[in-house]
């Protein structure tokens, strides 16, 4: 879509690009053509050419086209004359039409196409509104007319007209009204502020349009301030935009090149009914309400179905609507999509939830033949919907589908965010296809489960491997990798869930062909429907990374399967032999997990080792569901850390128990204690994280890995330290992305026993807090918890019975669910129990934790001292069973970082006004002295250019007020630095040393250490993400902003 044409242009106009008024935009012709072009005389045809054969009042009538422009035009047919014509001489331009007539139909055998071709791409090689004319151009010149289309007094539709016709071909100007620039979506179209006009040419015994135009020219950052950009594909934004007129770029669009009626008529309105060029004309009425449609929606072959909407202005029912597409499914693979969603500032609605972030409220869902949006909406409002897309192998720019605007009158109840908002989309699409899989159980975006409980059976054609993520907007994603596994067997892959309770969630799948290392790229979204109540489904047996049998990284520590090479096993007499190969320097441990407290007391592992053979004997005597992780280190290597090479799930049938045990009760309330796992999710913004071992362990090792990803032996350090009387371990992560910790007991016989797992989300400083879908919904609560009471009432007595309480409380706390925790409580205090009952005081001890944790992440979030001290005073009171031990060390750590922060901005704000003067005294500064205060105002955002100079570092000092240093530096925010700002800081003071500089002046020796003391900070979090290159230059529009690599044309 950006490509330049080559001669004519760009050797005659300048690079620099004038305002453009409407009138342009529209291209409303001020006065007539020349007559030489308007009406040319016989001697106006090309030399050695006959003069048409037709009078202007003897044109052929308008009717519809027997075929499609598909039929007689393609541009692999017709390149030859692109290349004739884009190496015209530059000369033509300061000729005659004549002559430029002459050059343009030379060759005889060319077809009508051909002629009409080759005039439309040399008129629209020309960057009209860019040519700079230093002197009054030739008369009657082409050059002449394209100055008087600069001035408005002429038009392309009579330039196209007039050489139309030089040419022998018929061509009309047809008048009408256009959705250009000017046109506000879903407004009144006037004739009067609308009108255009464009062209129709006789071709092959048909009429065909032609707009040179739109076809070269369009108005891109057109804005309008009454719209709020809230949502763009899933990313959290408030941007209220600014009223831009934007401006004309010179751009090339193939499609108004012959488009086909039924295209075009929803952007170009005829006055007259039969320039339609339509079998069934529509009314102005049908042109002003249909949808806002362009031309990339037909480019990708984009069709509406019985269910779509068709006008452009849409009210929602019950706070939801849906937006259903048809594809072409030969190659909608190719085809990408992203959507933006705008609130309106001064309509009508909620502006009382005005603080409710907007993402994930909208269901994209792509599939092979279907594309379709279901939006809710938690507040009332009137909305727009952008509807972009690509095809992958012609643009890597998106461009406007179509747009509707939004009536929401009354706000979806209860209405949660979607689980997660994947920029794929939801359902089996091209990606999925491309990664060599096949849907055999589920092709659809959407899955419905009753009991929770969901298989998904997907063929294989490649050799891949195949990672799952199962997110929820209330349970953390710790708890949740226990709630999924996903299997190899027989070529296919087969992913089992089970949900914890009833909702939403998101299965995203990612995919790595075999071999190849690194972070797996997302293929494949699923969101799980559970409308269930009362789940009682318990996680599966451990299983590190959810995937069952042999790892990626197996093959790189040289470890082997010789017994069982699948992941999955039945064990018909409770026994299990697992043999292995591994190098003479590997160790081999194992972890036997089951989630039956009297099967744990029951389970034993024999292991044992000869030559490198390995031999793990597993006796489960109790019948049910067990799982075996084995893992590998070097012998010897005091190093802690273990690598996952296989994982097994076991279906034991048991047996008898030998004399003396006894087998207990599995629902028996005392021994569901004696299983204790720490599990938590954590979002840090830093390359180094502490990870604290539970109290009263000693031998403990720990498994570190990268969630959908494979990763190579060492890809993240992983080092075992001592620190303040606390074991840790400090994990460096040097890449953005979501990693699992697992903590395991070893005992002397190489036995394992988990006893903590921590996901940990490293995300941009900038967006830790963005998707935080706790304060997402605790804004929301308030609308809920009525609509709750309501439900509560509602319930049977049967529900009320003590069992069905108990349940609940147990239900909520193994989900570690604040809110439903409390509801539970309280509707069990009403019961009246003992107050020493262990199951109350249980739940009353995990809320106090868990209202706790809140408060240290809402006390991060604010980072704010005050709140941090008072918050992790609160958390060490609560914490019991090292639960929060993780979440402790963290915010101590930032609270230390705060500290820090401060006393370096004091610092600065204590300097006297004497040491500010003196350093602005200096003429020519001492070594290190400017370059101290080019740092700091670097990260103050001021320019490399600027800062350079040290009269301007003595200007920037020497400013009051909000502009003042002393201003920016008491509101500066590591977290909003861009990393390479802070690089280029670094780059500048790193050749100095704090004593260098105190040497020769104190007061820059202040500003090297607050300057300093930021970098540090802003490379330890990774600073706020610089917007990607091309994200920036696709971001500009022709009507509201289209950022995230969204371009929209209007003309």
């Amino acid at each position: 879509m950006g490509s330049k044409p080559s001669t004519v242009q760009e050797q005659q106009r300048s690079a620099s690009v004038p305002n453009v008024t409407k009138s342009h935009q529209n291209g409303v012709s001020g006065t007539d053509t020349p007559s030489s072009t308007r009406n040319p005389p016989k001697s106006a045809a090309p030399t050695g050419r006959k003069p048409p054969s037709y009078h202007s009042r003897q044109i052929p009538p308008p009717k519809p086209p027997k075929t499609k422009k598909d039929d007689i035009f393609s541009l692999e047919k017709y390149q030859y004359v692109d290349d004739y014509v884009l190496n015209a001489p530059p000369k033509l331009l300061m000729g005659s039409f004549k002559e430029l007539i002459r050059y343009l139909t030379a060759e005889e055998d060319w077809d009508d196409v051909a002629k009409a071709r080759a005039i439309f791409r040399w008129v629209t090689a020309i960057d009209v509104y860019s040519l700079k004319v230093d002197s009054d151009p030739p008369t009657h010149s082409p050059l002449e007319y394209f100055t008087k289309i600069q001035k408005n007094q002429g038009n392309h539709a009579h330039l196209v007209s007039g050489l139309c016709q030089m040419a022998g071909l018929p061509c009309v100007i047809i008048s009408g009204m256009n959705k250009s620039a000017a046109y506000e979506i879903g407004s009144k179209c006037e004739r009067k502020q609308m009108g255009a006009q464009w062209n129709a040419v006789y071709i092959q015994d048909d009429w065909r349009f032609v707009d040179a135009f739109w076809a070269s020219a369009c108005v891109v950052g057109k804005k309008s301030s009454e719209w709020t950009l809230v949502d763009s594909d899933g990313n959290v934004t408030q941007e209220d935009e600014e009223e831009s007129e934007g401006e004309t770029q010179h751009r090339v669009n193939e499609f108004y090149f012959l488009p086909d009626p039924d295209q075009l008529i929803w952007t170009h309105f005829p006055d007259e009914q039969d320039w339609q060029l339509l079998a069934k004309p529509i009314t102005v009425k049908d042109y002003e309400t249909h949808v806002y449609v362009r031309e990339r929606f037909y480019y990708l072959g984009i069709n509406f179905t019985p269910q779509s909407e068709m006008k452009c202005i849409l009210n929602t029912k019950d706070g939801e609507i849906s937006l259903p597409f048809s594809l072409p499914p030969d190659r909608s693979e190719f085809f990408r999509f992203k959507y933006m969603l705008y609130k309106n500032r001064s309509a009508d609605g909620d502006q009382s939830g005005a603080d409710v972030n907007l993402d994930r409220f909208v269901l994209f869902e792509h599939t092979a033949d279907s594309l379709r949006f279901a939006l809710r909406f938690p507040l009332s409002g009137k909305f727009k919907m952008d509807i972009f897309g690509l095809d992958t192998r012609q643009s890597d720019i998106f461009d406007l589908t179509c747009t509707y605007l939004i009536h929401c009158p009354n706000a979806q109840k209860n209405c949660l965010p979607l689980p997660d908002c994947p920029p794929i989309g939801w359902g089996f699409g091209g990606e999925a296809k491309n990664a060599g899989l096949e849907a055999k159980s589920h092709d659809g975006a959407i899955i419905i489960t009753k009991d929770g409980k969901v298989e998904i059976k997907l063929g294989a054609h490649k050799d891949i491997r195949l990672h799952q993520l199962l997110k929820n907007t209330i349970v953390d994603e710790a708890t949740l990798s226990k709630y999924a596994v996903i299997r190899e067997e027989n070529g296919e892959f087969i992913v089992d869930l089970r949900l914890p309770q009833g909702g939403e969630y998101a299965l995203k799948l990612y995919a790595n062909e075999d071999g190849e290392d690194g972070e797996a790229g997302n293929v494949l979204n699923y969101l799980i429907k559970c409308n269930e109540k009362n789940l009682s489904n318990k996680p599966f047996p451990n299983i590190t990374d959810g995937f069952l049998g042999k790892k990626s990284i197996a093959d790189a520590l040289g470890v082997k399967a010789l017994s069982h090479k699948d992941g999955k096993i039945h064990s018909k007499d409770g026994r299990t032999r697992l043999e292995f190969q591994a190098k003479n320097n590997m160790e081999l441990v194992c972890e036997l997990h089951s989630n039956d407290p009297n099967a744990t007391k029951h389970m034993k592992v024999y292991p044992k080792e000869v030559n490198g053979k390995w031999i793990f004997d597993v006796d489960m005597p109790i019948e049910g569901e067990y799982s075996v992780n084995i893992f590998a280190k070097k012998k010897g290597d005091e190093n802690k850390r273990i690598y996952n090479v296989y994982s097994y799930m076991i279906e034991s049938d048991g047996h008898e128990l030998e004399n003396g045990e006894e087998n207990e009760s599995k629902d028996d309330e005392d021994t569901k204690e004696e299983i204790k796992v720490v599990t938590e999710t954590v979002q840090t913004s830093e390359k180094e994280i502490l990870i604290p071992v539970p109290k009263g362990f000693d031998n403990v090792v720990a498994c570190l890995h990268r969630r959908h990803a494979d990763d190579p032996p060492n890809a993240q350090d992983l080092e075992f330290m001592e620190q303040d009387g606390m074991k840790l371990f400090k994990a460096t992560f040097d890449e953005y992305g979501e990693y699992i910790m697992d903590l395991y007991q070893k005992d002397e016989n190489g036995q394992l026993k988990n006893l903590a797992r921590y996901q940990v989300n490293r995300k941009p400083a900038s967006e830790l807090y963005q998707d935080d879908a706790r304060l997402l919904m605790e804004q929301l609560q308030s609308d809920m918890k009525q609509n709750r009471e309501d439900e509560e009432r509602k319930q049977d007595e049967s529900d009320k019975e003590l069992g069905a309480l108990k349940r609940d409380i147990q239900r909520a706390m193994d989900l570690k669910d604040p809110e439903m925790l409390e509801r539970s409580i309280a509707a069990f205090e009403a019961t009246n129990p003992p107050e020493n009952d262990k199951l109350l005081q249980k739940a009353k001890r995990l809320l106090e934790l868990l209202r706790a944790k809140e408060e240290l992440n809402t006390a991060s979030h604010s980072r704010s001292l005050q709140d941090l001290d008072k918050a992790i005073a609160r958390a060490k009171a609560a914490n019991y069973d090292s639960l929060l031990d993780l979440q402790i060390v963290m915010a101590g750590r930032l609270r230390d970082q705060l500290h820090r922060i401060e006393k370096l901005r004091h610092s600065v704000l204590n300097m006297d006004n004497r040491t500010i003067s003196e350093i602005r005294t200096y003429g020519n500064p001492p070594d290190g002295v400017h370059q101290s205060l080019q740092a700091a105002f670097l990260l103050l955002g001021n320019s490399k250019k600027d800062v350079k100079v040290w009269k301007t570092c003595q200007s920037i000092l020497g400013k009051t007020g909000r502009d003042s240093v002393m201003r920016k530096i008491s509101g500066f925010d590591p977290k909003d630095c861009y990393l390479d700002v802070a690089l280029s800081a670094k780059a500048v003071i790193e050749p100095y040393s704090l004593e260098q500089i105190r040497d020769v002046s104190a007061g820059a020796a202040t500003f090297f250490v607050w300057a300093k003391g930021m970098i540090e900070e802003v490379e330890a979090t990774g600073g706020a993400q610089r917007p990607d290159d091309k994200m920036k230059d696709t971001s500009t529009s022709k009507k509201g902003g289209a950022g995230q690599g969204a371009k929209k044309k209007r003309k």
